[in-house]
């Protein structure tokens, strides 16, 4: 009997490091955390099939490939789950507030968009402007969001 494994590769969207390579029994299963070499951001890739071949404490770079998506841990079905915290002065932290967390689709400058698909190679992107009707336009707050967080990395 042949065993079909679905789902894709996953690749690292920073230059940075493997802080973490572990399983939550609970909720995430199989999962590691990358820190963003340059702004400390942290990625979380959650519900991974395994774990990654990468060793915690291993650089890596964008497009590198870190693991492959799965349904491991609390799913309903296969995926990868990404948050985005900021770690620059401390560890990653577990069930915090949503406002602790940043939008990796703002991040990534695409919109957070039911049934897209993106190849992401790490570059922050100016998201389509949306042509919203005057009623719409209050609607859209994500593009002032996005534009402020890339505003706030090209500071820093």
């Amino acid at each position: 009997m042949q065993l079909l494994l679905l789902g894709s590769d996953l690749y690292s969207m920073v230059n940075g490091i493997i802080v973490r390579n572990a399983y939550n029994e609970g909720g995430y299963g199989n999962y590691i955390i990358i820190k963003d070499n340059e702004t400390g951001m942290g990625f979380l890739y959650g519900h991974m099939r395994e774990r990654s071949p990468l060793a915690e404490g291993s650089q890596v770079v964008v497009g590198q490939y870190v693991g492959h998506e799965g349904a491991t841990g609390n799913v309903t079905g296969i995926h990868v789950h990404l948050e985005m915290q900021d770690i620059s002065s401390h560890d990653w932290q577990f069930n915090q507030p949503v406002s602790a967390y940043e939008n990796p689709a703002d991040y990534m400058g695409f919109p957070n968009t039911t049934g897209i698909s993106v190849i992401y190679d790490g570059t922050p992107i100016t998201p389509p402007e949306p042509t919203p009707t005057e009623n719409e336009k209050k609607k859209f707050p994500w593009v002032l969001y996005a534009n402020k967080l890339r505003q706030k990395r090209t500071i820093l």
